[in-house]
């Protein structure tokens, strides 16, 4: 079962912090993450969202920004908030706010990722305990916490990114082929880093080439990658190579550029699985905002 549980390799890996200080002391300060818990009555379950104000928030009152959402948060947040505003400060990437949505410990979200990210349940032979709710999960994000994170700080509505990997990925091409089925309109934007579409007997992939993209009024960038490294599955009947399910990905996507999606597969031939996700969030938020000199 090819990379479906990907944390599970990382023992030791980041814990997600408990709250020091009300979220209002430290948006106030500026001088770290808010991290608050938000119940979701969509998922009937709280997460963990740990929150990044770009450096210039504070100085810049009148100013709106865009905001990243980044999925399995307890593994990437600490990663990439920084490292974003590190680039921001030296015209390396846009001045974004960065939002995580994680769990209340690792062993947490390595375990309710699978309930998360996955849709439909899955097949009997993947053994999942826990799986098939993207579709209460996808609720909780674009209903609850959207609209949560923009009474709170000064978002740009029109300009939200989600950006996840694995089965993070998985959701986040999910939430893409719903919005491209009208169900929601909350993301402008989709990074998705080394998607398991083969989950399921790749029901997304074929999901992605059946649905009639709805007309959109403006341009949904989706940029998709996959680590030249990573191994084909054989455990599967009728598995695709990584190269197979990218070109099928394109094709799929850039289809719809009619329709408005804006489609561009990377592939990093020298990376393995677990390499691609920080610089598919980096490289795809760049090309997104133009700052990628390579476009």
């Amino acid at each position: 079962m090819r990379y479906l549980i990907c944390a599970a390799i990382l023992s030791g890996a980041i814990a997600c912090r408990q709250p020091t200080a009300t979220q209002k002391e430290q948006s106030a300060k500026n001088a770290g993450p808010a991290i608050t818990r938000f119940y979701s009555t969509a998922v009937g379950d709280s997460f963990t969202l740990s929150i990044s104000l770009p450096p210039g928030y504070d100085t810049q009152p009148a100013k709106r920004y865009p905001v990243v959402y980044v999925l399995d948060a307890n593994l990437y947040f600490d990663v990439m908030a920084p490292v974003l505003n590190k680039y921001c400060g030296v015209g390396l990437a846009p001045e974004v706010i960065v939002v995580g949505i994680g769990y209340k410990d690792f062993a947490t979200m390595d375990s309710l990722r699978n309930r998360d990210y996955t849709y439909p349940t899955a097949i009997p032979e993947y053994e999942m305990a826990v799986s098939g709710g993207a579709d209460k999960f996808l609720s909780f994000v674009t209903k609850e916490l959207l609209p949560n994170t923009d009474k709170a700080y000064r978002t740009d509505t029109a300009n939200r990114i989600l950006a996840g990997h694995s089965l993070g990925g998985y959701f986040t091409l999910y939430a893409l082929q719903q919005q491209l089925e009208g169900k929601h309109n909350g993301f402008s934007s989709y990074i998705s880093a080394s998607p398991s579409l083969h989950y399921n007997n790749y029901y997304l992939l074929n999901q992605l080439k059946a649905t009639p993209a709805t007309k959109n009024n403006r341009i949904i960038k989706v940029y998709i990658t996959y680590g030249g490294l990573e191994e084909s599955s054989e455990e599967e009947p009728g598995a695709k190579t990584l190269a197979e399910t990218a070109a099928l990905l394109t094709q799929y996507l850039s289809g719809k550029k009619n329709n408005g999606i804006n489609c561009k597969v990377n592939i990093f031939s020298n990376f393995h699985h677990m390499d691609t996700p920080i610089p598919s969030f980096l490289k795809g938020l760049q090309w997104m905002e133009g700052e990628d000199e390579t476009e």
